[in-house]
Formats: C-alpha cells, sequence, structure tokens
C-alpha cells in the first residue's frame, strides 16, 4: 500500500481530474518531466512538495503535514481573457480542495489550508500572437501519522 502522503496526493489529484473535467480543461499534469508546450493549454499542474518536520508525537502519532502546489495554465480562447480563465480555474480549485464536506480527504487528513497565491503572469506567447497566462496557488495537508506505520491514516 502506498504511504499515507501518497494517499493523500492522490486524492488531491482525483479532485483536481474533476476540476479540469468540469472546466473543460484536457490536461492535468502531475511532476511533469518534460517541458510544458502550449499545446496542452489549458491545464493544471500539481507539483508535490515537501514536508516541515512532524511536530507532537504522542502516543507514537504524531502531526505531519504534506505541500504541494497547483499552477494553472491558459490561453485566451473564446473570447475569455487569461484573467476570466485564471479566476474560473481558482474558482474551481477551491471549491474542490477547500469544500468543507471534504476537507479531510475521506478520512486521511485533518484539513487542508491554501498557502500564497502567486500573481499572475499575463503575456504573448513566444511563438505567435496568442495570450497565455499561468499562476500557482500553494496548499498544505495536516494529516496524524501512526510512528513506524506509514501506510496508515492516524486516528
Amino acid at each position: 500500500m502506498a504511504s499515507v502522503r501518497m494517499q493523500i496526493l492522490t486524492a488531491v489529484k482525483d479532485k483536481v481530474d474533476l476540476v479540469a473535467e468540469t472546466l473543460g480543461w484536457p490536461n492535468v499534469l502531475v511532476n511533469p518531466r518534460e517541458p510544458i508546450g502550449e499545446d496542452q493549454f489549458n491545464a493544471i499542474v500539481i507539483a508535490h512538495g515537501g514536508e516541515p518536520d512532524p511536530s507532537g508525537l504522542t502516543g507514537h502519532v504524531g502531526m505531519a503535514e504534506v505541500e504541494f502546489s497547483v499552477a494553472l495554465l491558459v490561453q485566451e480562447a473564446g473570447g475569455r481573457s487569461a484573467e476570466e480563465l485564471l479566476d474560473a480555474g481558482w474558482v474551481a480549485l477551491s471549491n474542490a480542495l477547500l469544500d468543507p464536506a471534504d476537507i479531510q480527504l475521506g478520512k486521511l487528513a485533518i484539513g487542508i489550508r491554501r498557502g500564497g497565491i502567486e500573481p499572475p503572469t499575463i503575456g504573448r506567447a513566444m511563438n505567435g500572437a496568442r495570450i497565455i497566462g499561468g499562476q500557482q496557488i500553494d496548499f498544505t495537508v495536516q494529516y496524524l501519522e501512526i510512528e513506524g506505520d506509514a501506510e496508515t491514516p492516524g486516528p
């Protein structure tokens, strides 16, 4: 079985897949290993982050966190500006990831917190007249880990 950390990141990806489907965006990329081309826009990119030092080990249960970032990559089309597309992506992500009804990701986590939102980067594509944009949003998921058992969510 996968670690609790990877179970959490998989649950996040499942939610982001639904966001992309709802928005009609063709791509969700996780930790891409190749440059992302404009032909892949509109896309949501998930980058797994690190984990701060765990804290509060009591009774063999500790508080842990996993960080990840989500980037929105858009191309103006259909009369919608990059700003509108980025905002639509942010609203859909926020509604999905910060949903109070499932803030615990199916009981894997204590909850998700939104971190910083980077300023949008919007401009003309290098090859052509298209206007593209991007924006990154950071998130942290708190969870309980059981000492000596990386696969089982804490109580």
